[in-house]
């Protein structure tokens, strides 16, 4: 028995040793490719494109797919600037989706660094069908090109369309400042709009008359002044005066008020939802003004998955990059999220070593996203993501237990 375990382990150890040649061999194919992919970051970090508008990021990826072997569909979901490339060297029992977004910040240009995230994609697809066609791998690798992740929610968009159906594992890199990690939850979140409407009248001589919708609007913001208290230390809600008067000498007949609110658990979310509206409601009876209330949602926070998570830890690790513990949360949100919740993510976090911690959507971000800092993003992130697809496309049975992990997480939101 004891020969038997020895002999077990040395045959396990030997097929790990096989299979990180096999892995190397396409690392060292990606970085044959490194220059040609930075070409294209380049690209697009220099023709910053809002979202539902970005033409050029979405046909240099098409181009550059078509190019590479795969069959590329344009105008996905009725979505001119979304796009599914798909690559089969046979049929299989997984299909993988590396998820690619390419839309800019207005005015700042790529400061959330999506042209890496894109390119990204890019590198983890052509290193993965490499790998797929030289060593006959059954399965499917899907290119998902979505638009409008900083304003419009593409993401969400698709799934309203269907298109995500049939994936499997969804795989999706993110620049940061910060050291490499996995991603955990994120905020579920939505807008608010209120209007309060009262009644003009003079301020001086006749405010006896008036209905100040102005007093509404600061008593709204008492109010949930006063509800943080009753909260939990997750609740975020930040809000402006948009409206207010015309004029100091009328009493001011319309106020509007525009916000966000946003916690960790989305059930949460419902709950403070009607609490905030309790809260507009209760200012306009106390003041005599008329209320319209409008909740907007917004995106749903992101559903970590361990199972997959950890695979591609193993995959940093072995290419050296330095990664942080655990999987930590983020206080933003994106769009991703409601995806997270029907099918199973790896969300890495690659780094952009800065000196210091600096945030994105800023101007250090988008020119950190345009250096050479930002092309080693794009390497250690496609070999790591394509590493992590060989596995799972290798071994089925873990996104199965991803699919269960997922199952059992979304019980607690």
């Amino acid at each position: 028995m004891e020969f038997y375990k020895v002999a077990k382990k040395h045959r396990e150890d030997n097929e790990y040793m096989e299979l990180e040649a096999i892995k190397q061999k396409y690392d060292d194919y990606l970085d044959s490719r490194l220059d040609e992919l930075w070409e294209i970051a380049k690209y697009v970090h220099s023709n910053p494109e809002l979202g539902f508008e970005e033409e050029k990021a979405c046909k240099v990826q098409c181009d550059f797919l078509r190019e590479n072997g795969f069959e590329v569909e344009e105008n996905l979901g009725g979505l001119s600037t979304a796009f599914k490339a798909v690559y089969q060297y046979e049929p299989g029992e997984l299909t993988v989706a590396v998820v690619s977004e390419y839309d800019a910040l207005p005015e700042i240009g790529h400061a959330c660094g999506h042209n890496l995230i894109c390119t990204t994609a890019l590198g983890t697809a052509i290193q993965t069908k490499k790998y797929m066609e030289e060593q006959k791998i059954p399965g499917t690798l899907v290119v998902m090109g979505t638009p409008a992740e900083e304003f419009g929610g593409g993401k969400i968009k698709l799934l309203e369309k269907n298109a995500w159906d049939g994936i499997d594992a969804i795989l999706f890199m993110h620049p940061t400042s910060d050291t490499t990690r996995l991603a955990g939850e994120c905020m579920s979140s939505t807008r608010i709009k209120i209007e309060f409407k009262g009644k003009s009248a003079h301020a001086a001589s006749h405010p006896s008359k008036g209905i100040n919708a102005l007093n509404a609007a600061n008593l709204y913001f008492v109010a949930t002044g006063l509800l943080r208290q009753h909260t939990k230390s997750d609740f975020r809600l930040s809000g402006i005066i948009d409206s207010g008067g015309n004029t100091t000498g009328l009493i001011p007949d319309f106020a509007s008020v525009e916000g966000s609110l946003s916690c960790f658990k989305s059930s949460d979310l419902e709950d403070y939802i009607e609490r905030v509206r309790k809260c507009a409601e209760g200012a306009a009876i106390a003041t005599g003004c008329e209320v319209d209330i409008e909740f907007i949602p917004g995106y749903l926070g992101r559903v970590p998955n361990e199972t997959l998570s950890e695979v591609c830890r193993k995959e940093l690790i072995s290419i050296d990059e330095p990664v942080m513990d655990g999987m930590p949360f983020d206080y933003g949100g994106e769009d991703l999220g409601n995806v997270s919740r029907i099918i199973p993510i790896c969300n890495p976090y690659v780094t952009i070593f800065p000196d210091y911690k600096i945030s994105n959507h800023t101007e250090q971000f988008r020119d950190l996203a345009n250096s050479s800092a930002g092309k080693r993003c794009i390497q250690v992130s496609s070999k790591a993501m394509s590493r992590t697809a060989m596995e799972l496309f290798k071994n089925p049975d873990i996104v199965d237990a991803a699919k269960k992990e997922l199952q059992e997480r979304m019980k607690d939101e």
